[in-house]
């Protein structure tokens, strides 16, 4: 039944979550035999469930499922059992689930142990030393209760004294410890001792019960000891100074204790270390590290190519060493480097243009950035008619007009009607310009003239003065003669003629500019 709503739910002809639920019912009304029997079904199907389309239907469902299992087992007597729920989910759930994270780091402070007050009768060891032993594991529930405790502080370490110097003092043998086969105990291993003091002598003897309480004082030291508290939380600088010796200790008999003690302390040693990441993991957040797969690309021929070795680095460094050795004159040819000509680098990209080559446009050579580049630098120094297209057709326009087809190069060829408009534009620009300087001249002549006819004394100075001038430099160059005095003068009383003229002109109301020159002409 399980199989055939499986195979539905995986070909997505039924929802995804009702092989959950399916599974969670079976559980629900069956007994704990019957329920170690549907768990193996469901580790068998771990690879089927756990697929994106299936687990995302139905994750909470079967922790739901492995939850109240949990419940329903016992912890003592059901250790393996309960054992593999928690390694399913492990493997089932993302390594950064949040749910199945301790993220407060909180004890299970109602794991009590229970032992003896009164010395029964007829007791051959020291009932004092099982006291003390046993007392220990109300610290190893809760170490925080040890943090700004200094009496209990006090209390564990005297009595983790007493128990450390007694097994110092009764060390194992190596035939006691190959006399206890740990793998053959691991199949009736219970999550916890017995505490009565009739076999406390035993217990003493069991390599596997010293371990236990050993590594246990480990874990309580790595917590104290644990990185990113506040400081309220940090031991004092005398606990720091207590934990340090008694962790030496702790560890070196657990060295000593045998079977394999070296290797069993490189193991809890490693066990801490990942446990110590995995506080400063849930400390800073619990954010994801998963990564996704990389695709790997299949390799063409079955086997995977070299990569190529090159003596200077690259391909193109090692070629020219060779080319040293090839062609030791190569740098001083007077033929080493020569420019193309204008056509035979055009010539490509000119078939480029020509629409029956059939050429497509992203292959042509005007998306080469270097190419066109290198070739604007050759027309500027080969041919300034060509480059001068560049402006108004782009790199196309560059191309010599002798390379193109009839149809295309009508394009790009200056017609004559457009290569005088250019002069034109250009001459009109020259005009205007004479224009502006003209009415600028004017402006200041007028300008001049009404301040002559204001003060004629003060028009006429700067006259004989700029005559002075000029006959002192032709003075000093060449002596004028009568008859270039006699023109100069003349020049002079025609251009003060004409400056009254334009004066006297500017000052009639009511006429217009042609009028005044008809008067002026009359």
């Amino acid at each position: 039944m399980t199989n055939i709503v499986l195979y539905l739910c995986e070909k997505e002809h039924v929802e995804g979550g009702m092989i959950f639920q399916l599974l969670e019912d079976l559980t629900e009304m069956s007994t704990m035999r019957n329920c170690e029997d549907i768990f193996g079904y469901i580790e068998s199907k771990q690879d089927i469930l756990g697929k994106p389309e299936l687990f995302a239907r139905g994750k909470l469902v079967m922790l739901r499922t492995c939850n109240q299992l949990l419940r329903r087992l016992s912890k003592a007597n059901d250790v393996v059992f309960c054992g593999r729920i928690i390694m399913f989910l492990a493997h089932f759930f993302p390594l950064s689930e949040r749910s199945a994270v301790n993220i407060k780091g909180v004890f299970n402070t109602s794991n009590e142990t229970k032992y003896e007050t009164q010395a029964p009768e007829g007791i051959s060891i020291d009932f004092n030393f099982y006291k003390t032993l046993w007392s220990l594991q109300e610290y190893f529930c809760n170490p925080p209760s040890l943090i700004n405790a200094p009496g209990k502080w006090h209390k564990f370490t005297s009595g983790l004294m007493i128990v450390l110097n007694t097994f110092e003092a009764q060390p194992l043998s190596d035939e006691e410890g190959n006399a206890h086969n740990l793998e053959d105990d691991a199949a009736t291993f219970n999550i916890k001792y017995l505490t009565s003091s009739k076999l406390m002598g035993l217990e003493l003897k069991d390599p596997s019960f010293r371990r236990h309480v050993l590594v246990q004082s480990l874990i309580l030291f790595d917590y104290l000891k644990a990185p990113g508290k506040s400081e309220k939380e940090l031991p004092s600088e005398a606990m720091e100074e207590e934990i340090k010796t008694s962790e030496e200790r702790v560890k070196k008999l657990l060295e000593m204790t045998p079977p394999k003690g070296k290797d069993f302390l490189c193991s809890i040693e490693h066990i801490l270390e990942r446990e110590r990441n995995w506080v400063w993991w849930k400390r800073d957040g619990c954010p994801p590290f998963e990564k996704q797969p990389v695709e790997k690309k299949p390799v063409q021929g079955g086997t995977k190519k070299r990569r190529p070795r090159w003596r200077l680095g690259n391909k193109e460094l090692s070629q020219l060493w060779k080319w040293a050795d090839q062609y030791p004159n190569a740098l001083t040819d007077t033929q080493r480097v020569c420019t193309p000509s204008i056509t035979d680098y055009w010539k490509p990209l000119a078939e480029d243009m020509d629409e029956s080559a059939g050429i497509e446009a992203e292959y042509h050579h005007k998306n080469n950035r270097v190419y066109c580049w290198k070739g604007l630098r050759f027309s500027a120094r080969q041919d300034l008619e060509g480059f001068s297209r560049f402006t108004e057709h782009g790199i196309e326009g560059v191309v010599p007009l002798e390379l193109l087809p009839d149809d295309v190069r009508a394009r790009y060829q200056a017609k004559p009607g457009e290569r005088t408009k250019r002069a034109k534009k250009e001459e009109t620009k020259i005009s205007a310009q004479q224009a502006e300087e003209n009415q600028i001249a004017t402006a200041a002549s007028e300008m001049d003239n009404e301040g002559g006819r204001a003060d004629p004394e003060a028009s006429v100075a700067p006259i004989d003065t700029d005559t002075r001038i000029a006959t002192v430099t032709i003075s000093q160059e060449e002596t004028p003669t009568p008859e270039d005095n006699q023109k100069q003068s003349s020049d002079t009383d025609i251009a003060q003629e004409a400056g009254q003229m334009e004066a006297e002109t500017g000052m009639i109301d009511g006429e217009t500019d042609a009028d005044v020159d008809l008067d002026a002409v009359g």
